[in-house]
């Protein structure tokens, strides 16, 4: 659907809805994809929004809330009379209905489950913290034993098929429900209906820990290619699986918070959220960043005399700092992705300041000899353009050594190693910048 089809649409439906006509709404709705439908939702008002969820029949309105934005379903769930959220609960994904029950208030969240018809596999997951597997998995899982043959495998699976999305895959295991093997769908069908499962299971299996973090998750089902990650306990027992799609959500919503946290915006922001909302997650780095800075007008006070003596220096002042800020940064952002990744551990800190601090030496002598020539032909002076040039590589060196300090150490202290990292290395580049740049051309000029 084009922009254009988008935005027409939606004047319809907002049209139909303020004059009444809900059905001819929902029937315009129906007609769509639910991730289409979910786009639509979430730019109607919330009255609006909660019209067209209650009004529409339990599995797709659940279909929409499972394609909509995190935050935009719990807003309209908190809102929603909990007899019909307790109806679209019963037939949403129990990892998605995980997500939507764990954010509602307590008292509401007993109500509800109260209401609902099956609420045992939510109650089982809300145990689990909400970024781990076990919290992002679903518990409905196709099993089969290891002395069942093919065709009573196929009979379960024909039984059970429309309780998950995940039977491609049959995990075998025993009564204990201790994992054993995995039997692909499309191997399964082509082999005799008396073969015994155990003669063509796969046992080499990937897996991960219920208390495993779900970033890591995303990591280790993109490395094996896996449509379905199976989630065991200590006891190596089969607790759930987490979906490629489950998991597509948690790569897309981290990158977006560590995307945030660089530029010191604690939590998720919407574009069109709140003031009080946006300004509450800026304020606090801002003034943290403010502070900071404040150590950078302390060094150019201390050098008052010098740039009095000598104005052209105040010109100049920008470039070291500057360009010491974004070598930091672009230092810091190669080992936060490293540390994202596991490629990069607090351990390996000597090793990767090694390195940095040689490509940072390097770069800083080349644009350092770039920057010295460029000043020397404009403003013929030689003292100038050494100080500048020796300034420059000196917090090139000084910008690898913090790029890859901050955001181990805030590993090390079990923070986001990308909490703001940019404003910390910024700070130090800028204060050190004015400090070599000062210092060396008071000595020789």
């Amino acid at each position: 659907m084009s922009r254009q089809e988008f935005s027409n649409l939606l004047s319809t439906i907002r049209d139909q809805i303020r004059a009444g006509r809900i059905d001819e709404a929902l029937n315009l709705l129906e007609e769509l994809h639910p991730a289409d439908q979910a786009d639509l939702v979430e730019d109607l008002s919330l009255k609006n929004q909660l019209k067209v969820l209650t009004e529409l029949d339990p599995s797709a309105s659940a279909d929409v809330m499972e394609e909509m934005d995190d935050s935009a379903v719990v807003t309209v769930a908190e809102i929603m009379p909990p007899e019909q959220l307790a109806e679209i609960l019963d037939v949403m994904e129990v990892d998605e209905a995980v997500d939507v029950v764990s954010e509602l208030p307590e008292d509401q969240v007993t109500e509800i489950l109260d209401q609902m018809s099956d609420s045992d596999d939510i109650v089982s997951l809300l145990q689990y913290p909400k970024d781990t597997a076990g919290g992002i998995m679903t518990s409905v899982v196709i099993t089969i034993r290891p002395d069942w043959s093919v065709e009573r495998a196929m009979q379960k699976l024909r039984t059970l098929a429309n309780a998950q999305d995940s039977s491609y895959y049959l995990f075998v295991t025993d009564k204990s429900r201790k994992l054993l093997g995995v039997v692909g769908l499309r191997k399964l069908v082509t082999l005799p209906p008396d073969q015994l499962i155990k003669e063509v299971m796969d046992t080499t299996l990937v897996t991960v820990r219920v208390d495993t973090d779900q970033e890591e998750c995303a990591l280790i089902l993109a490395k094996y290619s896996l449509l379905v990650l199976p989630v065991v306990d200590l006891s190596y027992r089969l607790v759930g699986v987490i979906t490629a799609d489950d998991l597509m959500d948690v790569s897309s919503q981290a990158a977006t918070e560590d995307m945030y946290l660089m530029v010191g915006i604690s939590g998720e922001e919407q574009v069109w959220g709140s003031i009080r909302d946006s300004v509450s997650k800026r304020l606090p780095w801002l003034l943290i960043n403010m502070i900071t800075l404040f150590f950078a007008i302390l060094v150019i006070g201390v050098f008052e005399p010098v740039i009095a003596g000598l104005v052209v220096l105040a010109v100049f002042l920008p470039l070291v700092p500057g360009e010491g800020g974004n070598a930091g940064s672009q230092t810091a952002t190669v080992i936060i992705r490293g540390i994202a990744l596991f490629e990069v551990e607090t351990k390996d800190w000597g090793r990767a300041m090694k390195k940095e601090v040689i490509v940072g030496g390097i770069n800083g002598v080349i644009v350092g000899i770039v920057t010295g020539i460029a000043v020397y032909v404009w403003k013929l002076n030689f003292q100038l353009a050494v100080a500048l040039a020796v300034a420059m590589t000196l917090n090139f060196i000084l910008a690898g050594v913090i790029g890859v300090v901050v955001p181990l150490a805030l590993k090390r202290l079990n923070y986001d190693p990308a909490l703001a990292s940019a404003a910390f290395v910024t700070a130090f580049t800028d204060t050190f910048g004015f400090l070599f740049f000062l210092g060396i051309a008071a000595i020789l000029i």
